[in-house]
C-alpha cells in the first residue's frame, strides 16, 4: 500500500499550507478586547491527526519547518515548542508503526496524554529558563480545547489522508470495491 512520491509530496505541501494558514489566521485581530481564554493549538491537533492517520507522510523535517514558522509568527521562544512537538510526533509515529486502525477512544486517550504532557513540558521549560510563564487557568483551558479539537481535525482530514487502495489492488478487486 505505497503511494506514489508525487502524492506524498502533494500531501506534505498541503499540510504546510494548512498549518501556515491556521497560524496566520491566529494572528488576525478579530476583536479589540483580549480573549478571555487562550485558543486551542490547532496546528498541534492537525499534526497529531495527520501522524496518526499517515505517519509515512509526516517527516520530522516537515514538522520542524511548520512549527518553526509558527514559533516565529506567534512570537514564541524559537524552537522550544517545535522540539516538544517533534518529540511527541516521533513518539506517536513509533506507536502507530505496524498498526492500521485502533479504537478511536483509545487513540483519543493517547493523544490527550501526549498533548497534556507536551504542554506540561513547555510550562516547566519556560519556568526553569525564567521566561514569562502563562497564567495557569487559561493555559489549562488551552490544553483542554486542544484535546477537544483533535476529533474534529481527525474527521476533517480523514478523506484526504486515505491510502491509494485502488492503485495497489488487483484490477478485478478495484472494480469490486466501486
Amino acid at each position: 500500500m505505497q503511494d506514489p512520491p508525487l502524492r506524498i509530496l502533494r500531501l506534505q505541501l498541503t499540510y504546510l499550507a494548512i498549518v501556515a494558514l491556521v497560524v496566520l489566521l491566529q494572528t488576525l485581530p478579530l476583536q479589540s478586547l483580549p480573549y478571555p481564554f487562550a485558543p486551542a493549538d490547532v496546528p498541534l491537533a492537525i499534526t497529531l491527526a495527520w501522524i496518526m492517520r499517515r505517519p509515512d507522510v509526516m517527516s520530522p523535517i516537515l514538522i520542524t519547518l511548520a512549527f518553526l514558522f509558527a514559533d516565529a509568527i506567534l512570537q514564541r521562544p524559537p524552537g522550544l515548542w517545535t522540539l516538544i512537538v517533534l518529540c511527541a510526533s516521533i513518539f506517536l509515529r513509533m506507536r502507530t508503526r505496524g498498526r492500521k486502525e485502533v479504537q478511536f477512544l483509545y487513540e483519543w486517550f493517547i493523544i490527550s496524554l501526549v498533548i497534556a504532557v507536551s504542554f506540561l513540558v513547555q510550562y516547566f521549560a519556560l519556568m526553569f529558563t525564567f521566561l514569562p510563564v502563562p497564567d495557569l487557568q487559561p493555559y489549562l483551558v488551552q490544553v483542554l480545547l486542544s484535546i477537544l479539537i483533535y476529533p474534529i481535525c481527525k474527521w476533517l482530514f480523514r478523506p484526504m489522508l486515505r491510502f491509494a487502495l485502488t492503485q495497489t489492488m488487483h484490477p478485478s478487486a478495484s472494480r469490486a470495491t466501486r
